[in-house]
C-alpha cells in the first residue's frame, strides 16, 4: 500500500481589491458643480443686498406737484421703451435695430429705445435710446434700465431676495439708470405686495402684452410710492404681415418658423408713452422720465387714430384742470387706494378741485381708440 504523504499547503492571499471611484467621475463631477453653484449662489444672495427703507407718506404738504405744468401742444412726441433685437448672441432670430427703427418710425414713433438682455448695444447709431432688461430666471423676475451706461452681470441666475433686487436696482441709478419693473403679471413675477416692499425702482409696466393693469400703480402710490406708470410692448417679433416684407436670411426664417414666433398677430404699436413735444432724444427723454412729464397710452387695437394726451394744469385755487382737441368718453380723477373721485363723462374738459385730504391723484382718460394715463399730480413741501 502506497503511501499518501500531503505537500505543503500554500496560502495564496487574496488581494482585497477597492471599487474605483473613476465610474462615478460623471455623477460627482455634477455633484460638485450643483455644489459649487449652491455655494455660489448662497453667497451673492448674503453679500450683495440693500436694505428696503422708504416713507410711507412722501406726499404731504402745501405745494401741489405737476409733472405736466410746463406741457404744450395735444400730440406730443411717441416713444416706445421696450425692445428686444438680434444684438445679443443667444437672440439672432430677432430683428434687427434697423428694421424695428424703420418700422416704428412708419407708425409715427419719435424715437426707441433697445432693452436687449444682459447687454447695452455699442452699435455707432446716435438716434436711439440705450438701456438694457437685467434678469434670465424662469420666475421673469426681470428689471429694465433706460439710459444705463453700461451693462453688469446678473449675479442671481437661480435666486435674488428683496434685498438683492433693491442692490441690483440701486447699481443700475447709479449706472445713469432710470429703472423700471416690466411685466409685473407675467408669471406673477411680481405680487403687489412685494412691489410695496421693494425700493428703488422709478416705474412699473402697467401697460404691457403680459397684463393691464392701471390698479397696480394706485397699490403703490398709496403705499407710499411715488413711481410712475409705463407702458411698452416689450417687442420680441414683428407680427407676420410686417416680417413678410424683411429682407431676411433663410436661416432666421426657419428658426422663427420652428419657434412658432411667425404667423402671429403681435402687440407692436399698441402701447407706449407721450412725452412733451420736441422731447425725442436720450437726454430729453431721460428728463422727462425722471420728473414723470409723460403719459402712458394703450391702443385698442391696430390702425386706430392716436388718442391725444391732455393738458393738464393745476390753479392758484388746487384746482386740477384738464383740457383737450379730443373729446374722451370718460375722464376720471382718482386718488388715495384707486378711489374713484369724480368722472367726467362726454368731454373735452374737467375740474377737479383737490381737497386737503387727497395726498395725490392721477387722471385717467378713456377715449375711442384707446386709454391715457397721467402720472400723480401730488403734495410736497
Amino acid at each position: 500500500m502506497l503511501l499518501h504523504i500531503p505537500g505543503p499547503v500554500l496560502e495564496i492571499e487574496a488581494k482585497a481589491t477597492r471599487p474605483s471611484l473613476w465610474k462615478y467621475r460623471y455623477p460627482l463631477f455634477a455633484m460638485a458643480m450643483i455644489g459649487i453653484l449652491v455655494f455660489y449662489q448662497l453667497a451673492v444672495v448674503l453679500l450683495l443686498r440693500k436694505s428696503s427703507e422708504h416713507s410711507n407718506s412722501p406726499f404731504f404738504g402745501s405745494k401741489i406737484m405737476n409733472p405736466y405744468k410746463n406741457w404744450n401742444g395735444s400730440m406730443g412726441e411717441k416713444i416706445s421703451l421696450h425692445t428686444h433685437s438680434n444684438e445679443v448672441w443667444f437672440t439672432p432670430e430677432r430683428h434687427t435695430i434697423q428694421e424695428i427703427k424703420s418700422e416704428y418710425t412708419k407708425e409715427g414713433f419719435s424715437n426707441i429705445a433697445v432693452t436687449d438682455y444682459g447687454q447695452v448695444s455699442q452699435t455707432e447709431d446716435p438716434f436711439y435710446i440705450r438701456g438694457m432688461e437685467w434678469g434670465q430666471n424662469v420666475k421673469k423676475r426681470h428689471i429694465l434700465a433706460i439710459g444705463i451706461q453700461k451693462a453688469f452681470y446678473d449675479y442671481f441666475p437661480i435666486y435674488a431676495s428683496r434685498e438683492n433686487l433693491n442692490w441690483v436696482m440701486d447699481r443700475m441709478k447709479k449706472l445713469g439708470g432710470y429703472v423700471i419693473l416690466p411685466h409685473p403679471k407675467l408669471f406673477d413675477s411680481y405680487s403687489k405686495e412685494e412691489m410695496s416692499a421693494l425700493v428703488g425702482f422709478q416705474a412699473v409696466e402697467v401697460y404691457s402684452p403680459f397684463g393691464d393693469d392701471a390698479k397696480i400703480l394706485d397699490t403703490l402710490l398709496s403705499s407710499g410710492k411715488n413711481v410712475h406708470c409705463m407702458a411698452s410692448d416689450d417687442l420680441h417679433y414683428f407680427p407676420e404681415t410686417v416680417v413678410q416684407k424683411f429682407d431676411q436670411p433663410f436661416w432666421k426664417d426657419w428658426i422663427q418658423t420652428i419657434g412658432g414666433q411667425r404667423g402671429r398677430k403681435g402687440e407692436s404699436f399698441l402701447r407706449y408713452i407721450v412725452t412733451n413735444d420736441g422731447v425725442k432724444d436720450q437726454t430729453a427723454v431721460m428728463q422727462s422720465l425722471q420728473t414723470g412729464s409723460f403719459y402712458c397710452v394703450k391702443k385698442f387695437f391696430q390702425g386706430a387714430l392716436d388718442p391725444m394726451v391732455p393738458q393738464i394744469q393745476v390753479n392758484d385755487k388746487n384746482q386740477i384742470q384738464v383740457t383737450s382737441k379730443e373729446r374722451y368718453l370718460e375722464i376720471r380723477f382718482i386718488g388715495q387706494k384707486g378711489e374713484i373721485l369724480q368722472v367726467s363723462p362726454d368731454t373735452s374738459s374737467a375740474t377737479y378741485q383737490m381737497l386737503e385730504s387727497d395726498p395725490y391723484v392721477r387722471v385717467e382718460l378713456i377715449a375711442l381708440t384707446g386709454s391715457i394715463l397721467s402720472n400723480a399730480i401730488f403734495r410736497t413741501n
